[in-house]
């Protein structure tokens, strides 16, 4: 018995070991040997820039190796360091670079979608200035930053060689295969829901890795961009699916194979696509599609256009640059703070509002530190710059956890350092503390506690440890009475009130989207609008589905669950009505179609009347487009395009029957 709960006890600890300690082991190992790096050829003064290229490698390596991105990472590492150094000049240049370096970090580099981009430029500029040095010590800590820059990215590429399996559109593939299994389903008339909801988390993972491929002035690289591509197959063929019932799909044998052969193209697309040459894969696919047929004309063509896209993808992953950007997909002006320099003074913006509260919070506190000369003074500005996070929420437990962390970490220290007063045990004790704290969950007050232990051992060199230990809670305490201020009352941006903003900004997609088709008489519809606005719809809806899960009652979650899906659905028939008047002109009569004219004019006017009604949780009276707007002039009702535009009135008809038992938001 003794025997069989000791196998089981050492089994749940190395699984507990696996879990923690396997996935933390390589930026464990490059924080030791960055800290010895600095120790030996730097002196003890320097390891504090270990701590920021440490979470550069650890932030990176899960990461495909690009060495384009990696040296725009270190120019913008070399400017925050000259940054860094006239902030600790005098008390002007302190108070005003602590102001401008973060706030355009922020505004530059950060959003809902990605809020911690900023973090290791920023804490790159906090910890160069509780370090300041003299213009003749510039080229010593030049060259530290140099050597040190040089061993991560040497560590990412050693890492990506030898330890990291290729990942190159590894969701890709597993959605390729999820299509391959749902055309086989349907071709055996089984359930596919299960499918279907898989593959919409494989579409929000796309569009976050589509959208964190984009640059100031470029919506996506070329890996972003075949992930786009692919997003909108995986978004049309749900549609398909979900669209046509299988009695429709499934009238004879020839349809049964139709799904049969597609589903094996299919499998075989998600086995052997490459970057290299894609050519025998087109040839299945076009063969494909010039003798394989549906007995539904209007399914055989929506698959066909799928088919068309996935094509030109195929095609178009063999050319694209992974890790450029794609020149023809620009940001539009509207939301690129580049060329719309009002966008960095609106308040109602997530990233201006955290910018102005961490610019503040920091300038205060490093005046402090200038201003008073206290000794130590600036674990004041560092602990309020970890503190503060760009959720009021995420911040208070920050705070509690530092303080928590401070002072069981303070005891450690207070036990470990009246035994061992040798320079080599504290040294022993920091690399301990090395290990621990990068295995320890991020969000936890233990590795508040680990951090305390390591800053203590490299103070403690220097400075009296009782004097330490006080000087640090206080200034901790300090940070954390200026944090929650900062977070009560400088424009906080909390879970809920971003939630509601999340709401609104997706019904304000949708009236975008609409605008956007109805410059088909004109012929100006810009896609890269058209692209920016999808991915935002799609990030939306995941920052809603996440919040739904833990914040809502079951009756708001109902709600949400049955407005998020059919919120999808209207944007993809969107999409593909966009993509239908852009590529048959030859349909449609644009110069005399009345018709078209007032279903997209109606569309926006009722998408507005929805927006409001969530808003006011009142609905007001207007006028539908009906059903007897199902032929648009000259079109042929045998078209697809009818369908779409037929569907998409369903789809606003269904919001608005939602829109009556909206929560007030």
């Amino acid at each position: 018995m003794i025997n069989i709960l000791n196998k089981i006890n050492f089994h749940t600890l190395w699984r507990a070991m696996k879990q923690k300690w396997v996935p933390a082991l390589p930026t464990i190992i490059v924080s030791l040997l960055l800290f010895l790096l600095f120790l030996h050829f730097f002196g003890i003064r320097l390891v504090i820039m270990s701590s920021f290229l440490t979470l550069l490698f650890q932030s990176r390596h899960l990461q495909d190796f690009r060495p384009r991105e990696l040296m725009k990472t270190s120019v913008l590492l070399y400017l925050i360091f000259f940054a860094s150094f006239f902030a600790t000049r005098n008390l002007l240049l302190c108070g005003i670079f602590n102001f401008i370096i973060p706030f355009f970090v922020v505004a530059l580099l950060t959003d809902k979608f990605n809020p911690k981009a900023y973090f290791i430029y920023t804490m790159e500029f906090v910890f160069l200035q509780l370090i300041p040095i003299s213009p003749k010590d510039i080229p010593t800590q030049l060259c530290a930053l140099t050597v040190g820059l040089i061993f991560v990215i040497f560590s990412l590429y050693l890492y990506s060689k030898i330890i990291k399996r290729k990942r190159h559109y590894g969701t890709v593939r597993k959605g390729m295969k999820n299509l391959s299994i749902q055309l086989k389903k349907i071709k055996n008339k089984e359930d596919v829901s299960l499918d279907i909801i898989s593959l919409t988390q494989m579409m929000y993972h796309m569009n976050q890795v589509i959208y964190s491929s984009r640059n100031y002035t470029h919506l996506a690289n070329g890996y972003g961009k075949i992930n786009y591509y692919f997003m909108l197959i995986f978004q049309r063929f749900q549609y398909f699916v979900q669209h046509f019932k299988p009695v429709e799909l499934l009238i004879c044998k020839e349809d049964e194979q139709y799904f049969e052969d597609l589903s094996s193209i299919f499998a075989s697309v998600e086995q052997n696509m490459n970057t290299i040459d894609n050519f025998p894969l087109n040839e299945k696919l076009n063969r494909f599609i010039e003798t394989r047929h549906l007995s539904s004309k209007k399914a055989e063509e929506a698959m066909k256009e799928i088919l068309s896209i996935l094509i030109y993808t195929l095609s178009s992953m063999t050319k694209v640059s992974m890790s450029r950007p794609e020149k023809d997909w620009k940001i539009p002006s509207t939301s690129n703070p580049i060329k719309n320099l009002r966008l960095f003074t609106r308040l109602d913006r997530f990233q201006i509002r955290f910018a102005l509260r961490l610019s503040l919070v920091l300038c205060v506190s490093f005046l402090f530190c200038f201003g008073t000369k206290l000794n130590h003074s600036y674990w004041y500005p560092m602990s309020a710059f970890l503190m503060l996070m760009p959720y009021a929420e995420e911040s208070l437990m920050k705070i509690n956890n530092r303080i928590l962390g401070t002072m069981a970490g303070l005891l450690i220290v207070f036990i470990f350092m009246d035994l061992f007063h040798s320079f080599t045990s504290h040294i022993v004790i920091i690399l301990i503390m090395t290990c621990l704290m990068y295995a320890a969950p991020i969000t936890s007050w233990t590795m508040t506690m680990y951090t305390t232990c390591y800053g203590m051992a490299l103070t403690t060199l220097s400075l009296d440890m009782k004097e330490a230990i006080i000087l640090r809670l206080l200034y901790v305490v300090l940070a954390a009475i200026t944090t929650w201020i900062a977070n009560q009352f400088l424009l906080p941006n909390t879970a809920e009130s971003e939630f509601k903003n999340s709401v609104r900004s997706l019904f304000d997609i949708d009236i975008q989207l609409i605008r956007e088709l109805q410059k088909w008489k004109t012929q100006n519809m810009d896609m890269d609008v058209f692209r920016n606005l999808i991915v935002h719809s799609h990030l939306i809806s995941n920052e809603i589905q996440s919040y739904m899960n833990t914040h809502l009652t079951k009756e708001e979650k109902d709600f949400y669950s049955q407005l998020l899906p059919l919120n999808q659905k209207l944007v993809s028939e969107m999409e593909q009505l966009n993509f239908y008047l852009r590529h048959h002109k030859d349909l449609i009569d644009f110069t005399n179609n009345l018709l078209l004219e007032q279903l997209f004019a109606n569309l926006e006017d009722v998408t507005k009347r929805i927006y409001f009604s969530y808003i006011r949780n009142q609905l007001t009276s207007f006028v539908m487009p009906s059903k007897q707007l199902h032929t648009y002039g000259i079109l042929d009702d045998n078209l697809y395009f009818n369908d779409l535009a037929f569907n998409c009135i369903q789809s606003i008809d269904q919001l608005i029957y939602l829109s009556k038992k909206a929560p007030i938001i």
